[in-house]
């Protein structure tokens, strides 16, 4: 018999951001379509183009639909919302503030594309990283060994850091885009954020693919542009 997941369907976790926000982390749901799409729109045109590689003003519903409707095995995400206690500025408290997302690759199967998203306001707050540490646990609890992400390689910056932190291997896929796989951090679910986290080299690369280049999955960028 199995062990039972840590990353199940009743998973809830809470935090408090560096600037007092609180939040809690849970698994996504179908029924967060328009939390999703209000978030999409709190995305700046900047946040967005680093995100799609092209301008994107809204979601349809079949996106929605791709995004939501998941097996949250081998299509996984886990988003943060602003807790509903938090309603001071008279706003709607049920915000949508990030979604940690993978999508098991068919060949090989223990290998998946990912990536983080975090609203321009919730942006340096520790947020980041929380959804790294948990998709990380998430994955390698779902037999994921590696995660590939696609980066410009047209970005000086970029391609620096991708020499510094050695991954396993990088493949130029075209259009300017280059693939990149790196081994999984050991990872605890409930490791708490700390320098060497931030220090270690898959979570700079998603920081910085997250200022200056695209991480979603070939999926999800071929689905967006139809």
């Amino acid at each position: 018999m199995s062990e039972p997941r840590f990353f199940s369907l009743d998973y809830v976790e809470r935090h408090t951001l560096r600037d007092g926000t609180p939040i809690y982390m849970r698994l996504l749901r179908p029924d967060d379509k328009e939390l999703l799409r209000a978030g999409f729109h709190r995305l700046s045109p900047e946040s967005r183009y680093a995100r799609f590689l092209s301008p994107k003003a809204a979601l349809s519903d079949d996106e929605l639909r791709y995004l939501c409707e998941i097996d949250q095995e081998h299509h996984f995400a886990i988003g943060a919302v602003r807790d509903p206690g938090d309603g001071s500025d008279g706003s709607d408290p049920t915000v949508g503030l990030g979604v940690a997302r993978f999508i098991r690759l068919s060949d090989p199967p223990d290998t998946a594309e990912a990536a983080i998203t975090v609203v321009d306001q919730a942006q340096r707050q520790g947020l980041g990283t929380l959804l790294f540490l948990r998709l990380v646990a998430a994955a390698a609890e779902r037999g994921i060994q590696r995660f590939r992400c696609e980066v410009l390689v047209g970005n000086a910056g970029m391609t620096a850091l991708i020499e510094q932190i050695d991954p396993e291997r990088t493949i130029e896929t075209g259009d300017g885009v280059m693939s990149i796989e790196l081994a999984l951090p050991s990872i605890t679910p409930t490791q708490p954020a700390t320098e060497d986290t931030q220090q270690s080299s898959m979570y700079r690369l998603f920081r910085a693919a997250a200022q200056n280049a695209v991480e979603w999955t070939e999926a999800v960028r071929k689905l967006w542009r139809h």
